[in-house]
């Protein structure tokens, strides 16, 4: 049966593909699949450390896996004549807007737009009559996908369509840190966009198509962290609630907040890493800070953030909900630590939680 693995931050999520592919037989042919450079990067590392036997096991971003598998094998069964020379990948203004046909997927040069790479290769399938999954069952035995909360609009469509095959499918990851996407302009499945991601998960094993399992427990946030962090999601959606099995201890431990005239004092005694929102936000004068969204996969021992309005509003009064993205945003910055959050405010009295002073 295939497997959707879900597993809060520092619920080794990653280290879950690796023991499997460790614990398998060896003769199997592996393929594990990733968004990120940085995730393909890790996955390879921790592949040779763990002595995994590399004659068997592939790695491909996601990108590349529809390239070699979808679009260069059959792009002639939709588009005769065709010829495929790489990828365009799409950073800003979005060139294939007023495009159509073929030009909305191929640049003049043959490469395909990353931005719509997605539905190109699922129409391709579609249009090999099931010789693309054929080929594929002919290559591997089982397919693992890592970070796979970052699928969004057609690539969601492939994986499903994967999960109808003889192949042993195995996805990982947590919906709650729904911070990238492998298009920003696909529409196709818009309604399970960020942490509504849970929602078509939970609807492919109703169906019968996989079999969900859901890690509670994390490695790397203390109790305090990982309770705060789980409180910033929608109830609505359910996720369960997570475990710690962190019992490292220090003298600075939990959730608190900080004030500007402070912030400096606190920077020099807990050398925390800082994170802000854009390269837009404020900080104090002289020190540097990360942007939420390239904080992703880190673990450090301390965190400052520097939040928001919205996220200010929220930690004033819940009733004053997050956005989705807002809400992961938040909870990934918040999930890097092992130890302490600090969080700048103009005036800590306005928020029940703890007040740093020196």
């Amino acid at each position: 049966m295939n497997r959707i693995i879900l597993a809060p931050a520092g619920g080794r999520k990653t280290q879950s593909i690796i023991e499997l592919c460790r614990e398998g037989e060896d003769a199997r042919k592996r393929l594990i699949v990733t968004f990120t450079t940085t995730g393909q990067k890790v996955i390879v590392e921790r592949l040779w450390l763990n002595k995994c036997s590399s004659s068997n096991i592939e790695v491909l971003g996601w990108y590349a896996f529809l390239l070699k598998h979808f679009i260069h094998p059959y792009v002639n069964d939709l588009y005769p004549g065709q010829i495929v020379k790489g990828l365009h990948f799409v950073d800003g203004v979005d060139p294939t807007r007023y495009k159509k046909g073929f030009k909305r997927y191929f640049d003049a040069s043959g490469k395909v737009y990353s931005n719509n790479i997605g539905k190109l290769a699922f129409d391709i399938a579609q249009a090999s009559n099931g010789a693309c999954l054929e080929r594929l069952e002919g290559i591997y035995h089982e397919i693992y996908f890592d970070e796979v909360q970052d699928l969004g609009g057609n690539d969601l469509d492939i994986l499903e369509l994967l999960m109808t095959s003889e192949l042993h499918i195995t996805a990982v990851g947590d919906v709650r840190q729904s911070i990238l996407r492998t298009s920003r302009t696909d529409a196709k499945n818009k309604k399970y966009d960020g942490l509504k991601k849970i929602l078509w998960f939970r609807d492919l094993e109703s169906r019968g198509l996989c079999e969900i399992e859901e890690i509670v427990s994390t490695w790397r946030c203390n109790k305090r962290i990982i309770n705060f962090a789980d409180s910033v999601l929608p109830r609505d959606l359910k996720f369960p609630e997570t475990e710690s099995m962190q019992s490292s201890r220090t003298d600075h431990d939990g959730i608190f907040v900080v004030s500007w005239d402070n912030l400096k004092l606190y920077l020099e005694r807990f050398s925390p890493e800082c994170y802000k929102y854009n390269k837009d936000s404020k900080i104090l004068v002289g020190t540097e800070a990360i942007n939420f969204g390239l904080c992703k996969g880190k673990t450090v021992p301390r965190v400052l953030i520097y939040p928001t309005k919205p996220i200010r509003d929220f930690l004033k009064n819940p009733k004053n909900a997050l956005t989705d993205q807002s809400a992961s945003m938040f909870y990934v910055a918040i999930t890097r630590a092992i130890h302490s959050v600090a969080i700048v405010v103009e005036n800590p009295r306005d928020y029940q939680i703890i007040e740093w002073k020196p």
